[in-house]
């Protein structure tokens, strides 16, 4: 049989504090595939050649949310028009909104048990479709600039990147929009760009936030995404224009996936938007922060077959 393929990043928060996990997963995997520590994004291109050339059933991830952009981003790129395998998230980082948005539980143990035992006793597999999106030459499920890129340069910022520690900052945050504090200001600075939609010009020349997924949530259990699965190829984009205190507001309607006023924030599901600005356009992909020129298009990408359980 192909087997299984691992691959670990061992500069991940949780895999630098338990490093004997990535051994213990290797234990685990045995005579059914292979795990690897890759150090560099060019590692990973090679493994990738390699688990395509040996087209392995399943390709373990062990990272948080920006490991498994990156991984998938090789990947994809490498297999070309090739099918990638199954894919398993486990759980190796601090944060696992994509894991989590999926029902993926449990410890990466745990998990890489449950993957070799079902694959050696040939039992199925329960699996989830969802697709990517392609942000530049990039791949990932959670796209955001404006407030969202904000907010993850304040949240690592402080050098803590905890899930508590996010709480607090956006307690922090939603406080000082009431007031127009300072905290409010900066997170909340307004960006000027040119919008287009599936062909389709928005009225708009300055927003505070534009995000998009194809999964639910964008963390700390906020589910904005609630229209990612209505079509096939697609992502539920939103365009946040509302004030500070506006978007505060609108908290608990995003919070449980619900609709807030078109007049703060407006929302399709869409197959492309491209962005022009007469600024470099800062942006964050599954929790990675990144910097695109004046322009950036974001397209469906693949669609994946993960497995939850």
């Amino acid at each position: 049989m192909p087997g299984i393929g691992i691959i670990n990043n061992p500069h991940s928060r949780k895999n630098r504090k338990y490093p004997e996990r990535m051994v213990s997963l290797g234990q685990i995997v045995g005579n059914e595939g292979k795990s690897v520590a890759t150090q560099e994004i060019v590692d990973i291109h090679e493994m990738a050649r390699l688990y395509k050339e040996q087209e392995i059933d399943i390709l373990g991830i062990n990272g948080g949310d920006g490991s498994n952009h990156v991984t998938l981003t090789a990947f994809i790129e490498e297999y070309g028009d090739t099918p990638l395998p199954k894919i398993a998230l486990l759980r190796g980082g601090t944060m696992n909104t994509i894991s989590n948005a999926c029902g993926i539980k449990g410890t990466q143990a745990g998990l890489m048990m449950n993957l070799v035992n079902k694959y050696r006793d040939g039992a199925p597999f329960e699996t989830i479709l969802r697709d990517t999106m392609k942000v530049g030459d990039r791949y990932g499920f959670i796209f955001g600039n404006g407030l969202i890129h904000n907010f993850l340069e304040a949240y690592y910022a402080t050098g803590d990147p905890r899930p508590w520690v996010a709480m607090k900052l956006l307690t922090r945050g939603a406080g000082s929009s009431m007031i127009n504090g300072p905290l409010a200001k900066r997170l909340f600075e307004r960006f000027r760009a040119r919008v287009i939609v599936d062909g389709q010009e928005w009225e708009h020349e300055s927003y505070t936030a534009i995000v998009a997924g194809t999964i639910h949530e964008i963390g700390l259990g906020f589910t904005p995404f609630f229209r990612c699965e209505e079509r096939p190829h697609t992502f539920h984009f939103l365009g946040i224009v509302t004030s500070p205190a506006g978007f505060a507001t609108a908290l608990p309607k995003i919070f449980f996936g619900r609709k807030v006023s078109p007049k703060k924030i407006h929302q399709v599901v869409a197959e492309e938007v491209i962005f022009e600005s007469d600024q470099p356009l800062k942006y964050t992909l599954d929790g990675d922060t990144h910097q695109a020129g004046n322009r950036l298009v974001v397209t469906a990408g693949p669609r994946l077959e993960i497995i939850v359980r």
